[in-house]
């Protein structure tokens, strides 16, 4: 993996019109530039710390949509790849907003680990599917003339080649499967330290036939087939909070405990890091969220900083 053909471009997402390099602070630590710029948000709204955000990719492969999730009054923003606000969407339906991310289809996914919902909106807004019930948290589920699943603080939602949908139930410690009809197909995961136990399942990703769970605070990540046997799991990799898989091979993850973004290979070996704690531009306060931008260039949201920063690496001379 080429991490400069990866990151090769500065954002326009931060929230002040400064730059700023980060320091190397050891040897596996490059230069990175951290660019802002204005978000053009209506009069008057603001964001309010920042867990999620992602960019989505035009039919040509161009930068598109950005959409923003914060825990504002105005939770769930989508802009123009330029910049320009767009629209709100899901006004009045959440209460934590966690988790963001975006299907296949261009449908926008959202968890809430306030009211214990997962919500699919379609990319105008409209909302097509809901998975659990508004402030109620168990780990029951339903079996009727319906199938219906409960969760406790969902922190993310991965989805598979087949449609299939997986649920980060991190206040239960497990992984929901569900069919493309919605249904639930299994469950697995216990609280523990073990193989196949979790402790706050935090962020999933598929890639191939592989899910990725971000085992936050036993400090790994467990790899598991799609039927969720426990295959392996990769340690010495920080605290996981977001994790995403990058096209071009390797992952990206957020460490809100060291605040850094951390670069990992397809082995799970650590690459780079970049970032520290701090209000500056570079630094953060619960580093959370990361989204690659196609073309180039990364995209991470800072909880308590109230802001999304692009971040750029600085090429080697």
């Amino acid at each position: 993996m080429k991490i400069k053909h990866l990151i090769g471009m500065a954002g326009i997402f931060t929230l002040t019109g400064l730059a700023a390099v980060t320091s190397i602070s050891n040897a596996q630590e490059g230069a990175w530039k951290a660019a802002a710029a204005g978000l053009e948000m209506p009069h008057g709204w603001h964001l309010v710390e920042v867990p999620g955000v992602l960019q989505a990719a035009t039919d040509s492969g161009k930068p598109g949509a950005i959409y923003i999730l914060n825990r504002g009054e105005h939770a769930l923003l989508k802009f123009k790849a330029n910049g320009r606000f767009d629209r709100e969407m899901g006004h009045g339906l959440f209460k934590s907003p966690h988790g963001l991310r975006q299907d296949a289809d261009g449908n926008i996914w959202t968890t809430d680990v306030g009211n214990h919902l997962v919500l699919k909106f379609s990319p105008e807004g409209e909302v097509l599917r809901v998975y659990g019930r508004k402030d109620y948290a168990s780990e029951g589920w339903f079996d009727r003339d319906y199938n219906y699943m409960f969760f406790n603080k969902p922190n993310d939602v991965a989805f598979d080649a087949s449609g299939n949908l997986y649920v980060a139930d991190g206040g239960n410690f497990r992984v929901v499967k569900f069919g493309p009809d919605g249904n639930v197909i299994k469950t697995f995961g216990e609280k523990g330290a073990g193989a196949g136990q979790f402790n706050f399942p935090h962020a999933v990703v598929v890639k191939g036939n592989t899910l990725y769970v971000a085992d936050r605070e036993n400090k790994r990540i467990q790899l598991f087939d799609l039927d969720g046997t426990y295959k392996e799991a990769w340690t010495d990799v920080g605290y996981p909070y977001g994790l995403v898989a990058l096209p071009e091979g390797g992952f990206l993850m957020t460490d809100a405990r060291a605040e850094k973004l951390v670069i990992l290979d397809d082995s799970g070996k650590v690459l780079d890091r970049t970032g520290a704690p701090g209000k500056e531009l570079g630094q953060y306060v619960s580093l959370h969220g990361v989204a690659p931008r196609p073309g180039g260039g990364v995209l991470v949201s800072d909880v308590f900083n109230w802001r999304v920063t692009a971040l750029e690496r600085v090429p080697e001379r």
